[in-house]
């Protein structure tokens, strides 16, 4: 830790400055700019000395510093100023007092969709996995003869439904029996279980039901999506808002593979609080500009899912970490509430 309050001040003022111009920050702009009562020559040689202790980087191409990942961590955890943004709060809270009977997915959705927009990141939420829950009940809604909705109910109360279209040569009968059979074999049989005993039941299908090859696909269609489709992403175009990315085509490739990879997804779960990861503390991809804030929400007393900012390494942490432990805050408080 610094124990001199002048290079502490000097690197806060160059992380600050360089989050909003994304230039080398010299001497010369920290007086001007920041009124700091200290020589260019003082400053200079300050800046001389984070640069040797890890907390400056010198591009080749500029007399000035930008912040080093070691720079940004030691800003986050020491000198951010934590503000409170009440317009961001007001917006979040407005949602659920408008909205009485809001659901869980619409409570995310509309809280990471402002906090995309408020902090220009991509945000991405990871739902629970599922894999602590059975199937409680499959049930069977027919829409007009052509169409189906299958509903899948777990024993925490957990329901999602799909539509399709019924296959041609498909009466609704054929689909009942397929349900029926289902129902019978498969509940109470944990979600992440399910899809291998459904397979199983495949001969038994064949003998019953008439064309069962279509509907078996579609059962697994649908509840892959069930169990799987847990992940949202919002914001994706606040991507190219930055001149990390935009200027390089091969890091913003990179990055948008990332976003849509499993193993990535894995690697936000945040236990509990608020995690930092700052750029090459992400271990999961050599994109060293690239940093992640995720925090933790409490669905319920065993359901728990992730929302996580993605952006560049510049990113205002100050802003972003405020704006997620809103977020955090109010949905939390929001299914305490709703439980």
């Amino acid at each position: 830790m610094l124990e001199d309050k002048r290079k502490e001040l000097i690197l806060k003022y160059i992380v600050e400055e360089f989050i909003k111009t994304a230039e080398p920050v010299g001497s010369e702009t920290l007086i001007e700019k920041y009124k700091l009562p200290f020589s260019s020559a003082t400053i200079r040689n300050e800046m001389h000395e984070l640069e040797n202790l890890g907390y400056l980087e010198k591009p080749h191409t500029s007399a000035g510093r930008v912040p080093s990942s070691h720079g940004y961590r030691y800003y986050v955890d020491f000198l951010r100023d934590e503000s409170n943004d009440k317009k961001l709060r007001n917006q979040i809270q407005t949602i659920f007092e408008k909205n009485k009977a809001i659901t869980i997915d619409e409570a995310i959705k509309h809280s990471c969709e402002i906090i995309s927009q408020v902090t220009n990141l991509t945000s991405i939420v990871l739902g629970p996995d599922g894999s602590n829950e059975n199937l409680q009940k499959i049930q069977l809604v027919n829409i007009d003869g052509h169409s189906a909705v299958i509903i899948f109910v777990t024993d925490k109360g957990h329901v999602e439904h799909h539509t399709f279209q019924i296959p041609s040569g498909v009466t609704y009968n054929d689909l009942e029996t397929v349900i029926n059979i289902i129902n019978d074999r498969v509940i109470d049989t944990p979600i992440n279980k399910v899809v291998e005993k459904v397979y199983a039941l495949k001969p038994l299908l064949a003998e019953r039901v008439a064309n069962f090859e279509t509907l078996f696909k579609s059962f697994i269609e649908a509840f892959l999506k069930f169990t799987y489709d847990n992940v949202s992403v919002y914001g994706r175009d606040q991507l190219f808002e930055h001149k990390e990315f935009t200027n390089d085509l091969e890091k913003m490739r990179k990055l948008v593979n990332l976003i849509e990879s499993n193993e990535f997804l894995k690697y936000l779960n945040s236990e509990e609080g608020v995690k930092v990861q700052i750029g090459d503390e992400n271990k999961m991809t050599d994109l060293d500009d690239m940093s992640v804030v995720s925090a933790s929400i409490s669905i319920n007393d065993d359901k728990k899912g992730t929302i996580s900012l993605v952006g560049p390494k510049r990113m205002d942490y100050d802003k972003v970490l405020s704006a997620i432990e809103i977020v955090q805050e109010e949905l939390n408080k929001f299914f305490k509430e709703d439980k």
